[in-house]
């Protein structure tokens, strides 16, 4: 996501980008307020004092052990499965991109709700009573739709400061692979398959993985530091682009904060689903994220 100003200098003006501009100043200034609102206002300082609504996650560490194993080992073998699938059906690049993402993405969700399935089975047989979550009333739309606002400012200003620091550095500061992909794909089909897996698939799974799994199994065990860190710095170490990797690092914090605050994973899941549809919508209007 580009500062506002260097893509007025840098773009050719029309239409879609015009719009694409406004949406972003827009989104900006609305989340300015709520960033106000939500951390800043006196109203609201009491609130980060309250007790989480998320309950602790009682788990063996060794069987916890066992399930990012079966996360991993599952990921894989979806990774595999998609590829074989794409030579199979003797797809193009584009579309084994897809069934590969696909694959890999849809095999940790697998494994993630295996892993899920065996830790609560082993806590069944341990006879471990897990106590009940007791979120508050909540339209999740709605929240994701407050996370994700309150998470512009901070990511406009983070990635101000991670790329110019990366500039002087002399460091890489080249786009995602996947986003140069993205933009260059000339098949339709393949071009909804990656809407498809970057708003909707990818993020249900790296959610659950990162901030219903890592992060809860870490939030009651650990530092906050390391509870909210190391979950996030995963997070953005798997997008592998240096120039992501900060404003990536503070999304995953704001998820973990999001779902910490609230008790639902589904929040985090429908921000980061805007997220995602938001940097597709900036690469279909012209625009460099």
């Amino acid at each position: 996501m580009l500062p506002f100003a260097q893509i007025l200098i840098t773009q050719e003006m029309d239409l879609p980008l015009v719009l694409g501009v406004l949406a972003q100043v827009l989104f900006l200034l609305s989340g300015i307020y709520l960033f106000w609102r939500l951390v800043l206002s006196e109203k609201f300082r009491d609130a980060r004092e309250r007790r989480s609504p998320l309950a602790p996650w009682h788990v063996e560490g060794m069987d916890f052990f066992y399930g990012v194993l079966i996360v991993i080992l599952v990921g894989v073998g979806g990774n595999a499965a998609g590829m074989w699938v794409g030579n199979v059906l003797g797809a193009d690049e584009e579309l084994t991109i897809v069934y590969q993402g696909g694959g890999f993405q849809g095999g940790l969700l697998l494994g993630g709700l295996i892993a899920a399935s065996y830790i609560r089975q082993r806590q069944i047989a341990a006879g471990v009573d897990q106590p009940k979550a007791s979120p508050p009333p909540l339209n999740v739309w709605l929240g994701g739709v407050i996370a994700l606002l309150a998470a512009f400012p901070v990511l406009t200003g983070i990635n101000l400061v991670w790329t110019s620091g990366l500039n002087a550095l002399g460091l890489d500061t080249s786009q995602q692979e996947l986003v140069e992909i993205f933009s260059n794909m000339e098949s339709a089909t393949a071009l909804i398959g990656m809407i498809l897996l970057a708003v909707i698939v990818a993020p249900l799974t790296e959610e659950v993985i990162f901030r219903a799994g890592l992060f809860r199994y870490l939030r009651t065990r650990t530092s906050r530091w390391v509870a909210f860190g190391l979950p996030a710095g995963i997070f953005a170490i798997m997008h592998g682009n240096l120039v992501a990797f900060g404003p990536l690092f503070a999304l995953g914090l704001i998820f973990a904060i999001a779902y910490e605050r609230t008790g639902r994973i589904a929040v985090p899941i429908i921000a980061h689903g805007l997220f995602n549809m938001n940097t597709v919508v900036l690469l279909l209007a012209g625009i460099e994220v």
